[in-house]
């Protein structure tokens, strides 16, 4: 085991406080490592793409934190390393609110069929994150929050992937629409709207906000319209029969946890190494969730709709 990063002092107190000795100061170096079998990245997100190159071209398993790239040029360069990469290293993408117990029976409700044909979804992200405002980073001396961060993709794609998840089809258009009012120490539009078109007909909307005057949305204000059902948050009403119009909202049967459950995506990582399987969020699925929301700040910036690449191995 090893720790790697480039503030010095940063490094020093991690390495004390979890017990780990051996310590680098570049991916390279990590990476060149014959002992590591896996890495795991937890940089800044437009500094993902550096260590991931490095590590799967060591043969190294990998889990990238969400989103995975800063652009879609990043994203492009990445999923070109794992093509080129040994198909059998396990290689995942940080969306953790695959994780959630409700999302998860929601999932399975979509991919038993029991909401019928999803043709609409909804899932925001709206979250008071002034606090970023006072975040500047001692070491480079940039607050990142504020001068890159856009909210669609840094917040925004947390939905999306959901929506993705749950209708098991892929985005093929984007449009959207922001403004810069509520939180203007941030350099990009803090209130970002986006409509996806995804290839099998269905229609999602994903809005990122980040400085609401309000406690962040439950359940990500989730919606999902189906022919015989609908989810709203953490409630489903599932029709009995054609005749059934307006079935009652029942909780969904799931566990309810506070926070993100990050040591169960830790553990679905390391079994699908151990179990040679693929990760519940592998490496292009986790690049489509994160290229759909950069290019929908490239549609909001020209006002029309674009087209959004799918990646396949």
């Amino acid at each position: 085991m090893a720790l790697c990063d480039v503030n010095p002092a940063r490094l020093k107190e991690a390495s004390r406080r979890f017990g780990i000795s051996r310590t680098c100061r570049s991916a390279e170096e990590l990476c060149a490592r014959p002992d590591l079998d896996a890495v795991s990245i937890h940089t800044g997100d437009p500094f993902h793409v550096e260590p991931f190159i490095a590590a799967v071209r060591r043969g190294k398993h990998v889990l990238v934190e969400k989103p995975l790239a800063n652009s879609p040029e990043q994203v492009e360069a990445m999923v070109a390393a794992a093509r080129a990469a040994d198909p059998n290293l396990k290689l995942a993408v940080g969306y953790i609110l695959r994780f959630n117990p409700v999302f998860e029976a929601v999932h399975a409700l979509c991919r038993a069929g029991r909401l019928g044909q999803v043709y609409y979804m909804e899932g925001d992200y709206i979250h008071n994150l002034l606090y970023q405002a006072k975040q500047t980073d001692a070491f480079t001396g940039v607050n990142w929050y504020l001068e890159h961060e856009r909210p669609i993709v840094g917040g925004g794609s947390h939905p999306l992937d959901l929506l993705r998840w749950f209708s098991g089809a892929q985005v093929v258009e984007v449009s959207g629409y922001s403004n810069h009012v509520a939180f203007p120490a941030m350099r990009q539009d803090d209130c970002q709207v986006a409509l996806f078109r995804f290839d099998n007909g269905a229609i999602a909307k994903v809005a990122a906000l980040y400085a609401p005057r309000l406690e962040m949305a439950p359940y990500y204000n989730l919606r999902v319209y189906g022919t015989q059902g609908t989810v709203e948050r953490d409630q489903v009403a599932l029709a009995r029969d054609e005749e059934d119009m307006h079935p009652a909202l029942q909780p969904v049967e799931a566990d309810r946890i506070a926070g993100h459950p990050y040591d169960r995506e830790i553990e679905d990582w390391l079994d699908a190494i151990r179990e040679g399987r693929s990760p519940r969020c592998d490496l292009f699925d986790g690049a489509n969730s994160t290229v759909a929301t950069l290019i929908a700040t490239e549609a909001m910036s020209s006002e029309k709709p674009l087209p959004v690449p799918v990646y396949r191995r």
